[in-house]
């Protein structure tokens, strides 16, 4: 499906009226789902006397509490009920090989048990781990290494600043970059501005400029008011759009964008934090042929072990992070002790490995694409607007659009919440159904089948009947 016609399916969605869910089947659901999890139950409650909020992580349902979880292997996890699950929610993506990967897992308890799991030193799998990760992305001459995807947009926003000398950074607005105070506007729903900038001071966006994507005219008009002097040092994008996809990108926006980009002196950054390990084989940057200046990545870079980042690119860019004392070069600090450690390091080689054999990408492309056809074939047999559309291992599964709703006044962001609080609603069948989807923001690993889609389109039907 291409990109104009998501988002034209999108604003029709979301400028139809709202499927409500028939109270009395949501009550019956939401009474299963409460015999079914009590044990989550009460770890939920321990959890809001110590937690913040009870909750601590953005890409688990949180209605009307959290799951807890006792393991996972492969597409599965088991909840501390006993409750098994298709997971398609995949830690935001942080899974690229699925649950407790046995290859991977074996590989890693080499390297502890004949070596170290830390030593602060620096060790052959870092050099290891560049390698790869420069074979695989083609944009990437020389990595830095850091402890999340956050981190690594940071670094590359730095570094980039380090680079040109210049201040400013363009984000396009929806875009989701990590929570460093820089990018804390405009999240997900494009126009919401600050709304989850608490704690943020105005001043830490005060060199953030934002634009609309596919806007060529707006961005041409950013880089040119900003100057040479203090002017635009990176744009940084999600390649597919906005939340990974959600509000895609013309196909050929990043081709056009970056030659204007270079044009005005600035660096482009690609964000591939999600879609480096699920685009295509090399990222985004291989699917749309492009070469971002720098690209960061994360999540499913080390199938979910931690310190999991890397910033990647031109080597004189890259060269400005530099540890030791200025030696006239443009030089930026970036520190991190956990940063390419010995263990995430192999966890990053062995991934990515294990990722490049021949064929492991395409059939998780294809069960991917199997699982979107199945649901767009219920959705219309059952007359029903929904749809779904995926980029690589990257699934949308479009139910009430929130993000699509247009914001022209305050009062529209109401109806904004209003749609994303029916949706938290409909999540309840499906989760009864066994299959845990983040609201339809979904992802799929190398280890999911057919199989899994069967029991991902039977939880979807058994939402319809919810919504009669």
């Amino acid at each position: 499906m291409k990109a104009a016609e998501i988002r034209e399916r999108q604003a029709a969605l979301a400028a139809a009226p709202l499927r409500e869910p028939d109270l009395q089947r949501l009550e019956a659901e939401h009474d299963r789902f409460l015999r079914r999890t009590r044990a989550s139950a009460d770890l939920g409650a321990r959890a809001v006397r110590v937690l913040p909020r009870g909750v601590e992580h953005v890409d688990p349902l949180s209605y009307p509490y959290p799951l807890f979880m006792r393991g996972g292997r492969g597409s599965r996890v088991t909840d501390v009920d006993g409750n098994e699950y298709v997971d398609c929610i995949l830690a935001g993506g942080a899974l690229s090989l699925g649950h407790n990967d046995p290859e991977l897992n074996a590989a890693l308890l080499a390297v502890v048990g004949g070596r170290t799991n830390f030593h602060g030193y620096m060790d052959e799998f870092e050099v290891l781990a560049a390698q790869r990760i420069a074979e695989t992305f083609p944009s990437v001459e020389a990595v830095r290494f850091t402890s999340s995807g956050a981190e690594a947009n940071l670094a590359a926003i730095r570094m980039a600043r380090a680079h040109t000398g210049r201040r400013k950074v363009i984000k396009f607005r929806g875009a989701y970059h990590g929570w460093g105070d820089q990018f804390m506007t405009d999240l997900e729903v494009p126009g919401s501005g600050t709304i989850l900038a608490g704690g943020v001071p105005p001043e830490a966006l005060s060199n953030t400029v934002l634009v609309d994507q596919n806007d060529l005219d707006a961005l041409e008009a950013a880089l040119t008011d900003a100057g040479p002097a203090g002017g635009v040092a990176a744009v940084i994008c999600e390649p597919l759009g906005a939340e990974s996809g959600l509000v895609p990108f013309d196909e050929d926006f990043h081709t056009r964008a970056i030659e204007l980009v270079h044009h005005h002196g600035a660096l482009y950054v690609f964000d591939e934090v999600v879609t480096g390990v699920r685009a295509a084989r090399g990222g985004a940057q291989t699917r749309f042929g492009v070469t971002p200046d720098l690209t960061t990545l994360g999540k499913g870079l080390m199938n979910g072990y931690p310190s999991c980042g890397a910033v990647g690119g031109r080597r004189e860019v890259i060269d400005t992070a530099h540890i030791g004392v200025p030696d006239g070069r443009p030089t930026t600090y970036i520190g991190g002790t956990l940063s390419g450690n010995v263990l995430s390091a192999a966890a990053a080689y062995h991934t990515l490995g294990l990722l490049g054999r021949d064929g492991v990408f395409e059939q998780a492309d294809a069960v991917a694409a199997d699982l979107v056809t199945r649901l767009n074939d219920l959705f219309t047999a059952r007359g029903f607007d929904f749809f779904a559309y995926h980029f690589g291992t990257v699934v949308r599964i479009e139910l009430t659009a929130p993000h699509a709703v247009p914001l022209r006044r305050a009062a529209d962001f109401d109806e904004v919440l209003r749609r994303r609080e029916i949706l938290s609603r409909y999540m309840l069948p499906v989760q009864n159904a066994g299959v845990l989807s983040r609201m339809g923001r979904d992802m799929l690993t190398t280890a999911h089948t057919t199989a899994d889609n069967d029991k991902v389109v039977t939880a979807y039907d058994r939402l319809l009947d919810l919504l009669g």
